[in-house]
């Protein structure tokens, strides 16, 4: 929701920048991946003995899900754009059908937050 505000905020053709956002969207997820990672290995985390066994494919799936979920709930906003579309797509892809299944109730659950929400 925040990266809808965002964009919102700049006031920038979403049609246009429909690429330059996607890339946006891929690094942001990368990015988190990255500082959880991060996080999961500094001093305090190793002297706890903190285990995290993040799959990398596992939060792209679930950082691209949640943005595709945002943007499908704004049309208004983005039915000229390729944006929510490409994202779609990357989660039909096959090799992400797994994941579709792995986490179908984590999707369900937080769908039902979502909705509540007014963005």
């Amino acid at each position: 929701m925040k990266m809808h505000h965002y964009i919102m905020g700049l006031g920038t053709d979403i049609a246009k920048n429909a690429k330059f956002l996607n890339n946006v969207i891929k690094q942001v997820i990368r990015y988190t991946y990255t500082a959880i990672r991060h996080k999961s290995c500094n001093k305090v985390a190793r002297d706890s003995r903190g285990v995290c066994n993040l799959q990398k494919r596992s939060v792209l799936w679930l950082g691209t899900h949640a943005f595709y979920t945002v943007f499908s709930r704004k049309p208004d906003v983005y039915h000229d754009s390729i944006l929510p579309t490409s994202l779609q797509f990357e989660l039909s892809l096959r090799r992400n059908k797994s994941m579709r299944y792995r986490f179908k109730d984590v999707v369900k659950g937080g769908l039902k937050g979502v909705s509540a929400l007014d963005f």
